[in-house]
């Protein structure tokens, strides 16, 4: 099974983007899918987009990707949190289905 690359980014630093990632990677793993997750500052994104199938992002992403962009403040409030992640565990079955074919 493909392990699907998630980075979780962050304008002000990693903290809060590590704090993210960690919420994200316990939900995921809950649901038994392979998946490696990394937090980042905004600022190293450029450098290490290409090494990443998603992008979580508190800041707008200003990097060209043709990647998913999703917005990270859900998992740092907790508003609308299980919404989104819902909508990465599509995205990463879908790459999934994607890479296995």
């Amino acid at each position: 099974m493909y392990k699907v690359k998630i980075v979780v980014v962050c304008g002000s630093g990693v903290a809060m983007a590590m704090h993210a990632a960690y919420k994200l990677k316990e939900k995921l793993e809950a649901e038994k899918l392979s998946v490696h997750i990394d937090g980042s500052g905004n600022n190293e994104l450029p450098g290490r987009i290409a090494n990443y199938d998603i992008v979580v992002s508190n800041v707008q992403v200003t990097v060209e990707t043709n990647k998913p962009v999703f917005n990270a403040i859900p998992l740092i409030t907790g508003v609308g949190e299980d919404e989104l992640v819902e909508k990465i565990i599509v995205k990463v079955k879908e790459i999934q289905a994607e890479k296995s074919a």
